[in-house]
């Protein structure tokens, strides 16, 4: 698949450039301030990647392990932000790889016809395209539905579950990429060309696509269509072996056949976060995970508020299962020194009812940006003093909407009502509510009046939350309550 490289485009962001400075190599990010020392190789690659060059041409003399190590070095600079990747075309088709798209489905006729319709009208070549549809033990029509297309139907006498059906599906497969796709989701045209070629990168073993709203009438449609679990945003994600929990939804996964069957496949009997066990398997084996926010698939969310609560509690309940089944992942928690410190000054000065302690934030901030300050000096970058404190301020809040993210997440209900008992707690509570919401407002735009986004907002929180906690009793195991703390400075 090293072809595909041709059809990838490499540029900088806006803010982003390349400084040399006597015998070093910088690569600068200006919003938000980072430095990044690198060596002059990297440094005249980087150069051909931005001028137009493929990565294919400029890695041709090296050997397949240094190869792999510099598709590695640059794959990181796009997850890190420091370097944009787009598509900029199409190979003959030929070139693409054979895809068998695997579909679990149940009870759901209606679903599987609109699903298997957008399959029919894929821009993929046919003769390259499989799909198997497994049945899982369906008492209606749904069988039939499918039949009427052009697959290949596996039958469950009784219901075994989706990962089952999903083992099933890649059992019989014969394409060289796996494409899992949900009953109640309709493909997008492009769907697997724009997903494809990213494994022209020797060390993904798998890649997730972007999952809109199929939805979008109702205000609960256009909350659903930005605030989905299964919507991963608009920046590439990657996931390397790491403790982190970072993974994609099956509903538009896309997996090596080899990579998957070394994995040993989906855990059955897991109805519930089967796909975060998955993917952080497949990351445990080496294997690298790459979110693209491109190959869309539309979802059929539930578009009741009952169904859509039900669910996000049941998301909720699999916390506690997959951190007692994966002690090694852990919630990390980056906590700047002077960040860190002002956002307890903030807390002390509101729990304690002491105004006085508000002092202490300007201070810290004045700190951290003076750190930066003197960085800067001595890496002899020039950046302006307006961009510096426009930065020092973006990191401080930055860290006052993870902080208070994770607080609602997690203890929303709780703190309400100790809030009642206790009103500094309330007070605390309102100024964290108010600064992640709005955040999460002005960047995710749903197209709703704030009070009817806050609404689902606090009782999607409620619910997950509730989940979690639940889940925690059942298998008395509380550690996913217990992110892991890491100051830096």
């Amino acid at each position: 698949m090293h072809s595909f490289f041709s059809t990838l485009g490499f540029s900088f962001p806006e803010g982003v450039r390349l400084v040399k400075k006597d015998a070093e190599y910088l690569l600068v990010c200006d919003h938000p301030i980072r430095l990044l020392q690198i060596n002059r190789p990297l440094f005249e690659l980087l150069q051909g990647l931005t001028a137009g060059v493929s990565l294919c041409r400029l890695t041709a003399g090296l050997p397949p392990s240094g190869r792999k190590k510099t598709e590695g070095l640059i794959l990181s600079l796009v997850a890190g932000g420091f370097l944009d990747l787009h598509s900029t075309g199409f190979l003959p088709e030929e070139n693409y790889p054979s895809v068998s798209v695997v579909i679990p489905v149940r009870n759901r006729p209606e679903e599987i016809r609109d699903c298997l319709t957008s399959l029919v009208a894929l821009d993929y070549p046919g003769e390259k395209l499989e799909i198997i549809v497994v049945d899982d033990g369906s008492t209606d029509n749904t069988g039939e539905a499918a039949a009427a297309f052009k697959v290949k139907l596996i039958r469950f006498p009784a219901s075994r579950g989706p990962s089952a059906c999903r083992n099933a599906g890649a059992g019989v497969a014969k394409g060289e990429i796996l494409a899992f796709l949900d009953s109640d989701c309709r493909a997008s045209r492009g769907w697997l060309k724009e997903l494809v070629p990213f494994f022209a990168f020797g060390e993904v073993g798998a890649v997730g696509g972007f999952v809109e709203g199929y939805f979008k009438a109702s205000p609960l449609d256009r909350y659903e269509e930005v605030f989905s679990s299964l919507n991963m945003g608009r920046r590439i994600l990657l996931g390397r072996h790491s403790s982190s929990g970072f993974y994609v939804p099956t509903c538009n996964l896309l997996v090596r056949r080899e990579v998957f069957n070394l994995a040993g496949g989906f855990t059955e009997g897991m109805h519930v976060g089967e796909d975060v066990d998955f993917c952080w398997r497949l990351r445990d084996l080496g294997h690298s995970l790459l979110y693209v926010p491109a190959g869309s698939v539309a979802h059929r969310h539930r578009n009741k508020l009952s169904q859509m609560l039900k669910r996000r509690f049941a998301y909720g309940t699999s916390e506690a299962a997959l951190y007692l089944k994966h002690p090694e992942k852990k919630k990390q928690f980056s906590v700047p020194l002077f960040d860190g410190l002002s956002f307890l000054a903030l807390s002390s000065a509101v729990l304690s009812s002491t105004p006085a302690l508000l002092l202490l934030v300007p201070v810290f901030f004045a700190a951290g940006y003076a750190q930066r300050a003197v960085f800067l000096k001595k890496s002899q970058v020039a950046i302006s003093r307006k961009s510096l404190f426009l930065s020092a301020v973006r990191n401080t809040f930055s860290f006052y909407y993870y902080a208070g993210f994770h607080l609602i997440r997690y203890y929303l209900v709780t703190l309400i009502i100790a809030g009642f008992l206790q009103p500094p707690l309330g007070l605390l509570l309102l100024i964290m509510l108010a600064l992640v919401s709005l955040v999460d407002y002005r960047i995710k735009k749903p197209l709703l009046p704030f009070p009817v986004f806050l609404f689902y907002y606090l009782l999607e929180h409620s619910f997950y939350q509730a989940g979690v906690f639940a889940g925690c009793l059942k298998h008395r195991y509380f550690r996913c309550y217990l992110p892991q703390l890491r100051v830096t400075r």
